[in-house]
C-alpha cells in the first residue's frame, strides 16, 4: 500500500509534549495513508519509553544526542511517503488542515505547500511565493511545521546548523523546488513550555548562522547562475541585517562580513533592513562601517551606564 503523508516527529526529554504531538497527528490522519515515525534523540528521562508505549508510532532511537536535524534525517531515512511533514515535538497540527494541505500539494504538483501557523495565540499567515528565488531573498519563509513538502530524500537537514534549522531548510528546499503552493490557514499551534528556545540563544551565535545561511543560499544561486546583479544588492542587504550584532561582539567577522557585502554591492548603502531612519543617513554621510561602528559604541555606553 502506497503511503501519502509521513509524519517524522524527532524528541529529546519531552515525554508530555510528544504525546500529544503524536496525538493530534493520529487525529489529523484518518482520511489518508500515512505514517507516524517519532525519533528520539538519546533522551536522558522517560521519553523513550513513552515513544515506544505508542501506538501507531515507529519508534525510532538515536544511539547519541544529535539535536533535530540529525533526528529528521534519521527518519526521513526510512520514510516511504509521498509527501513528509515535520512535526516538532512542542507542536500540534491544527484540525482539518493536513488534508487540506495534502489536497492542496496533489492538485499544484507542488514540491512544497507553505501554511500560516499559530503561536501563543496568534495567527500568522503564510507568505506567498510568486518568484521563488527573490521570495527567499525577501526573507519569506515557514517554521518547519508549517510545510508539507514532497520527499526528496537527498533534501536532508544540515546538523551543523545549532540555530535557525527551519530556516536553513526551507530556503534551501525552496531553490530546489519548481513549485511552491501558499495554503490559508495554520498548520499547527506551537504549545508555550519551559523548555529552551531559538530565541534564547546568543546574539552573536544567531548573526554568525544566519550568515552561514546566507553564504549556502548565495553558493546555490551561483551554482545555478541565478545570481542576477538586483539578486547581489538584495543579498548584500540581507547580510547587513546582523552586521550590528558581529560589530558589537567580534570585529574581525564584522570587517569580513562589511568586506563581502561591498564585493556583492560595490555602492552599498542600508536601505530595506534598516529600519533607523538616522543610520540611513549616517551610512551615507559617514560610510556604512563608521555609521555601525558609531552605532555599537553608543550602545555600549548606553549599557554602561
Amino acid at each position: 500500500m502506497s503511503i501519502d503523508v509521513s509524519i517524522i516527529i524527532p524528541v529529546y526529554n519531552r515525554p508530555m509534549l510528544v504525546q500529544e504531538a503524536v496525538a493530534s497527528a493520529i487525529r489529523e490522519s484518518r482520511g489518508f495513508t500515512h505514517e507516524i515515525i517519532v525519533v528520539d534523540d538519546a533522551s536522558t528521562d522517560e521519553t523513550w519509553d513513552v515513544v515506544q508505549s505508542l501506538e501507531g508510532v515507529r519508534a525510532l532511537r538515536m544511539e547519541t544526542n544529535s539535536r533535530q536535524c540529525a533526528a529528521r534525517n534519521r527518519g526521513l531515512a526510512v520514510a516511504t511517503g509521498r509527501y513528509v511533514k515535520f512535526l516538532d515535538s512542542d507542536d500540534v497540527l491544527v484540525a482539518g488542515h493536513l488534508q487540506r494541505e495534502l489536497d492542496a500539494a496533489k492538485s499544484t504538483n507542488a514540491d512544497i505547500v507553505a501554511s500560516g501557523w499559530r503561536e501563543d495565540g496568534v495567527d500568522y499567515p503564510a507568505p506567498v511565493f510568486t518568484s521563488i528565488i527573490d521570495d527567499v531573498l525577501a526573507g519569506s519563509s515557514v517554521p518547519t511545521s508549517a510545510a508539507l513538502y514532497a520527499r526528496h530524500p537527498e533534501w536532508l537537514w544540515d546538523p551543523s546548523m545549532p540555530l535557525l534549522d527551519d530556516w536553513d531548510y526551507f530556503v534551501n528546499a525552496a531553490l530546489r523546488a519548481t513549485k511552491i503552493a501558499t495554503l490559508e490557514g495554520s498548520a499547527y499551534e506551537w504549545r508555550t513550555h519551559a523548555g529552551a528556545r531559538v530565541t534564547n540563544a546568543s546574539m552573536l551565535v544567531l548573526a554568525r548562522t544566519h550568515h552561514a545561511i546566507l553564504h549556502k543560499i548565495e553558493a546555490r544561486l551561483r551554482e545555478q547562475n541565478e545570481l542576477t546583479e538586483l539578486r547581489r544588492k538584495r543579498l548584500a542587504q540581507y547580510f547587513y541585517k546582523e552586521l550590528r550584532v558581529l560589530s558589537l561582539h567580534d570585529r574581525a567577522e564584522f570587517d569580513a562580513a562589511l568586506a563581502h557585502i561591498f564585493e556583492l554591492d560595490a555602492d552599498f548603502t542600508p536601505r530595506d533592513e534598516e529600519r533607523q531612519w538616522w543610520m540611513r543617513i549616517a551610512a551615507r554621510v559617514a560610510g556604512t562601517r563608521n555609521a555601525v561602528l558609531l552605532h555599537s559604541a553608543i550602545k555600549r555606553i548606553v549599557k554602561g551606564s
